[in-house]
């Protein structure tokens, strides 16, 4: 079953855990979706989806055969909920939103992690 999702952070091709999703990738695309990217300073990012936003959050939508959905919800943890969202360009993907509070976090302002910091 073919799953696509949308990436962001460390689990994005480059980034430290691209390794998990490598195996099970067969296309990548620059996607966005609307919403704030947020700098946790803990190493990784957080983003909130929000269909009316002007803002995006850059990043790779990623199609990927039979993924281990299961062991992604755990590698991300209590955070983050999967959900599914809208890309800019129409298409629908799984993605992973920030759920606990955004406290003492700063906003991206070009919506991209990879970007050098």
């Amino acid at each position: 079953m073919n799953v696509e999702l949308f990436v962001y952070g460390t689990l994005a091709p480059g980034e430290p855990a691209w390794p998990l999703l490598a195996p099970y990738a067969i296309d990548t695309n620059d996607a966005g979706v609307p919403g704030t990217l947020y700098d946790t300073g803990r190493g990784y990012p957080a983003a909130v989806f929000t269909r009316d936003s002007i803002d995006a959050v850059r990043g790779w939508r990623c199609t990927l055969v039979d993924p281990p959905l299961a062991e992604l919800d755990e590698f991300e943890g209590g955070e983050y909920e999967r959900i599914t969202v809208r890309c800019t360009d129409g298409t629908e993907a799984l993605a992973y939103q920030w759920i606990a509070p955004l406290d003492g976090f700063v906003a991206v302002t070009d919506g991209s992690w990879a970007t050098p910091r």
